[in-house]
């Protein structure tokens, strides 16, 4: 009833926004003569997702266009029309999200602010939360073996955020959102020129949810209460003169979630106390970030320049799931010395640097459960790694682009890395493309912090020789080819077809079925452990406005599981093993209303096996999710209103044993929130305003 209701009322708050969009606005009489010509308006619809034609990589840049077809409060919900990346929940509990690129989880992508390395280590368990798509101007994808400009640490892709720039958006933005679970969202972006080369803007960001929800009845809250305010002051310097530009920034964020079970929930279900502890969960996070990018254009060549990249971030963290704590701090900076230039001519290009990274963390974890005591256990470590890289671009301005790059990092634990990568783009003809790139990555594992969802259950964590866990060690190999297929009205289809390996010479193993009160982590050591992708999709304008975007991509993904000197190789669990999706999105003339849905029919994973490794395997279904948007434009103003899975298609029972032969205690044996295949929140309604204030600089 309370959907209905609010539904109701956002129909009616949008109907009277359209309407008094539509109103002219009436002209003061003038006794003098005006003769006024009309202007010309030029427009066009922008794709929401534009794959890259002068790229060497597999590259799909998400516009702004794309970051509006839903809500997109957060950068998780950004990928959600995306046909690379899927989006889900690590547990049913913290209401942290992951996602995964090429059949593997995120942590072996590497994200970028503006091609600085950033949400590592302890920021990345939360951190899809962390940027509102409002703040973004682009979110750029690459897929495969990436640059060597910007470390080792990429092993399947680079996804790149290009933020809205001081000096060319609106003087103010807001956009402000709201859902029918009483999800409040605000995020404000402002601009302001000080003079000929200086420009700053602040960004705003809060949310704000402190309804208890639970939908199934199983006395968990169905999404944590969160309280969460972003604040980032960017400044930037331009002279053109000179050859000088500079961009400077500094953000800070606090978050706080409560979560896990709520004694409200025992009351409106009439469900009874146990008279044990209830299983609460408590996190908190503090982030701040400071950087500074420079760029000086020396000597005559034009295009040769000097770059040099500062950033320092500091993380803390805190959580309790239940009887479980994992608290850390994270210090890191990284340096970037970067020259770029050509050799004879343009077509002979190349960037040579040093780099320089340094990760501080400390970190402890405590399991005080009584049948499965874990006294306080310290996971610090410290890494130095400077490193010198070098790449090298060939185009001959007739299709062919080659990229050769090699970088060398001591680390200060591993010791020397040695990171090969290439990539080549040839175009057969102007109306196919071909790709191909290949390339070794690497990442230094945080065990805890990356598996967060795991401290959702009563299972014991043991991590083989903790101070020894070696770094990860991959190489990824990938091709594609691309057709720009003539259709009507001098229009183009744009086909695309892709497939990447990536093939682990050493993995972390996250074994969850050893015993089913129990995870190992553990080296590979060569065992195998790979993961193949392979995707299709296509992009078209059925007629003007009209525009349609369909892909399906299909993965196997496979590790070895080892105990006591036997080796079992399995499909990696709770891996999709396919994806299909499809995007229509209309436009009328000058975009005043916008119209988008979007189907995504998820594929069966195969869920952890409970008995051993010889477990009989289990599958979750196939399953739908839609999406739903509808967007009446003004000049000055937009009003959105949409729905999230609109089938209401949910996990059945996502927190197994909560109520069991134990009684409802889920500090007890058996007790798992973290096998999460699928949405674990139902139908969501919601609506929202955007605002311009001012011209586009």
């Amino acid at each position: 009833m309370r959907q209905i209701y609010f539904t109701i009322l956002l129909l009616l708050c949008f109907g009277i926004c359209a309407v008094k969009a539509q109103i002219p606005t009436e002209q003061p009489q003038d006794s003098t003569r005006k003769v006024q010509l009309d202007g010309v308006v030029v427009s066009g619809n922008r794709p929401g997702t534009v794959l890259s034609s002068a790229n060497s990589l597999k590259t799909e840049t998400i516009t702004q266009t794309g970051l509006k077809k839903m809500a997109c409060c957060t950068l998780s919900e950004s990928f959600e029309n995306s046909a690379s990346v899927s989006v889900g929940f690590t547990d049913a509990v913290s209401g942290a999200r992951q996602i995964q690129l090429l059949g593997l989880s995120g942590i072996y992508s590497q994200l970028l602010a503006e091609n600085i390395p950033t949400l590592r280590g302890l920021a990345a368990t939360y951190g899809l939360s962390y940027t509102p798509a409002s703040w973004l101007e682009s979110i750029q994808l690459s897929k495969g073996a990436s640059s060597v400009v910007n470390g080792y640490e990429s092993i399947t892709g680079q996804m790149n955020l290009e933020f809205k720039k001081p000096n060319y958006t609106e003087p103010l933005f807001v956009n402000f959102y709201i859902d029918d679970a009483l999800h409040y969202e605000g995020n404000i972006t402002s601009a302001v020129q000080l003079n000929p080369h200086w420009w700053t803007s602040l960004l705003l960001s809060g949310r704000i949810n402190t309804e208890v929800h639970d939908e199934n009845e199983d006395t968990f809250l169905d999404m944590p209460k969160t309280k969460y305010v972003n604040v980032y002051n960017r400044w930037f310097y331009l002279n053109p003169e000179k050859g000088v530009q500079s961009r400077t920034g500094i953000q800070f964020l606090y978050e706080s979630r409560v979560a896990g079970q709520d004694s409200l929930c025992h009351i409106q279900h009439n469900i009874p106390f146990t008279g044990s502890p209830l299983f609460e969960t408590h996190i908190e996070n503090r982030n701040l970030t400071a950087y500074n990018k420079t760029g000086i254009s020396i000597g005559n060549k034009e295009g040769q320049s000097i770059g040099i990249i500062n950033s320092v971030t500091h993380h803390e963290q805190n959580s309790d799931f239940g009887r479980k704590t994992f608290n850390g701090t994270q210090t890191s900076y990284y340096a970037n010395v970067l020259f770029s230039s050509f050799i004879r001519s343009p077509s002979h290009s190349y960037t040579a640097g040093v780099s320089f990274t340094y990760d501080n963390y400390n970190t402890e974890y405590a399991d005080s459960l009584s049948f499965n005591y874990t006294p306080l256990t310290s996971f610090n470590r410290s890494e130095s790694v400077p490193g010198v890289f070098g790449e090298y671009t060939y185009s001959n301005g007739n299709g062919l682009t080659l990229v050769l790059g090699l970088r060398a990092d001591y680390n200060s634990r591993f010791a020397w890395l040695v990171t090969p990568r290439s990539s080549v783009k040839y175009d057969l003809n102007k109306y196919i493309t071909l790709r191909a790139s290949a390339g070794r990555g690497f990442r230094s594992p945080n065990v805890i912090s990356e598996n967060i969802g795991l401290l959702a259950s009563s299972r014991k964590l043991y991590v083989d020789n903790v101070s020894h866990l070696d770094i990860e060690k991959a190489w990824n190999y990938g091709a594609s080819i691309t057709f720009y297929i003539p259709i009507w009205n001098g229009r183009n289809a744009t086909l695309s077809l892709d497939y990447f390996r990536t093939t682990f010479q050493n993995q972390v193993i996250v074994d969850t079925e050893r015993s089913r009160n129990e995870v190992h982590f553990y080296n590979s050591n060569g065992d195998k452990a790979f993961a193949n992708a392979w995707q299709a999709d296509l992009s078209l304008t059925i007629i003007k406005g009209l525009d349609l975007f369909a892909a399906f991509r299909y993965n196997n993904n496979n590790i070895t599981y080892r105990q006591d000197g036997k080796l079992y190789e399995a499909e990696k669990p709770l891996s999709p093993n396919y994806r299909g999706l499809l995007n229509l999105s209309y436009a009328t003339n000058l975009r005043r209303w916008v119209f988008d849905a979007t189907v995504q029919i998820n594929g069966q994973t195969r869920l952890p096996g409970l008995n051993g490794y010889n477990s009989e395997k289990i599958y979750s279904p196939a399953f739908p999710v839609v999406f739903a948007q509808i967007t009446k434009n003004s000049k000055r103003f937009d009003v959105y209103l949409g729905v999230e899975n609109l089938l209401d298609y949910k996990q059945d029972d996502p927190i197994k044993y909560w109520n069991n032969d134990y009684k409802g205690l889920p500090f007890m044996p058996d007790f798992d929130a973290s096998v999460v295949w699928g949405p674990i929140v139902g139908r969501k309604i919601y609506a929202g305003v955007r605002l311009r204030i001012g011209e586009l600089k």
